[in-house]
């Protein structure tokens, strides 16, 4: 009897055609589209759990022979690992390097120094006028967070080609230098040489002399970004083997809906590039719109938002509001809890987790810049994306009451928040 043989037998036919033609259906599934799910899952998890271990065997044989990271750091460590494989991922970063940074530019302390470039180090984006003063002094969680959001951002602006699947050390010292040097020193000079990437790695690293427009030059004593990225990488992979540090379960259900929403939107016939409309109050109380301007006939028309955030079904469930914490804007629900959200218009897309803890897509051209709130998960990574390009799957991550997207517009031009009726069919 052979193993066709065998599955017939023990697989009756009848069996096999209520699988087919009632159990599958019901559940939204074709033969294809389950038996695809189930081996593309199972090699995503297997990939997800093989590089969110890491390189755990040899740094912990690493850290055994030259170094720890004293009580203190390995406790704020464990305390924020969730928080920075969260921050990482949205970054596709390596989950380590917002901690590493943190460690690196304020020795993980809570407090801002008073140099006005935050615990993460920031001298470029303030020194540009990009980001205002951290004030110095004693930071919150919430702040710390909004922080480490910040410098994974620039971390992945100033080095694009990493991952957060990235385990290669060069790629990773080579960001470190850049985040650190610029862009133009880690592509001119070996990262190697950097006491801010390698000091006291092993013997041969100790005492490098570090240069610094702030700081001036002095003999380095902390450890450098690698080593302690090895460190940290064998705490949190240790701790979440052991189960001490909790978000294990998180992070594996963050990998399961990821996975999932990517298959169903590339197996749905969900037309994408949809103008939908939406209805709004006849009468919209004047109060609402205290924090936004009207908007100006000047601008290029074909850079303006010019579609509704939700492909199918939209409800608006919440006019104007946000003007307290400066994201004034609409909110659309939909009949379909796991609808779609489009790019409403063409330019630079990044996704982060604010500091209320709201997923965030922004999308920014020369003139415009669009806010969509709460997603799920992304299903399009930092860079170019097209009008009408499917970016997300709408959820309810962050101060939400259900599943909607929080849409908010702002004019680069009237350098204000418009409201986003007018864009919307």
């Amino acid at each position: 009897m052979t193993l066709s043989d065998l599955g017939l037998f023990l697989v009756p036919q009848w069996l096999r055609d209520w699988i087919q033609y009632q159990l599958l259906p019901a559940a939204g599934f074709t033969p294809y589209q389950l038996t695809y799910g189930l081996i593309r899952g199972a090699f995503d998890a297997v990939v997800f759990l093989f590089v969110a271990l890491g390189l755990l065997t040899g740094g912990q044989s690493y850290m055994g022979r030259h170094y720890a990271l004293t009580p203190d750091i390995q406790q704020t460590v464990l305390k924020w690992a969730v928080v920075s494989d969260q921050i990482a991922r949205q970054a596709d970063i390596p989950r380590e390097v917002p901690l590493v940074i943190w460690f690196k530019e304020n020795g993980m302390q809570a407090e801002n120094p008073p140099l006005c470039t935050g615990i993460i180090g920031a001298y470029d984006l303030v020194k540009s006028g990009r980001r205002p003063c951290f004030a110095p002094g004693p930071i919150n969680d919430i702040e710390i967070l909004n922080q480490l959001a910040i410098a994974a951002e620039e971390f992945k602006t100033r080095c694009p080609e990493i991952s957060y699947f990235t385990q290669n050390p060069a790629t990773i010292k080579k960001c470190y230098f850049a985040y650190n040097a610029g862009t133009g020193a880690a592509e001119s000079q070996d990262p190697n040489r950097s006491p801010y990437v390698m000091n006291n790695y092993d013997d041969s690293y100790r005492g490098m002399v570090y240069s610094d427009v702030v700081l001036g030059t002095v003999v380095v004593q902390q450890i450098g970004a690698w080593p302690a990225h090895l460190a940290m990488q064998s705490l949190i992979a240790g701790s979440l083997e052991e189960g001490t540090a909790g978000g294990w379960s998180i992070a594996l259900l963050d990998a399961a809906t990821r996975i999932y929403d990517w298959l169903t939107y590339r197996f749905r016939s969900q037309m994408i590039n949809s103008s939908v409309t939406l209805t709004f109050p006849d009468r919209r109380d004047p109060w609402l719109f205290s924090c936004l301007s009207a908007v100006a006939k000047s601008g290029d028309y074909d850079l303006r938002p010019q579609l509704n955030p939700i492909v199918e079904s939209p409800i608006l469930t919440q006019d104007v509001h946000g003007c307290e914490y400066a994201l004034p804007g609409i909110d659309i629900s939909s009949d379909n809890r796991k609808a779609l959200i489009q790019a409403p218009l063409s330019g630079q897309l990044t996704t982060y987790t604010d500091q209320w803890s709201n997923t965030t897509i922004r999308i920014e051209n020369e003139e415009w810049i669009v806010l969509l709130l709460h997603a799920r998960s992304y299903l399009a990574t930092a860079g170019s994306v097209e009008r009408g390009q499917a970016v997300g799957v709408m959820g309810s991550v962050g101060i939400s009451t259900g599943p909607h997207v929080h849409y908010v517009i702002y004019s680069k031009i009237q350098e204000s928040f418009v409201d986003p009726a007018f864009f919307i069919p």
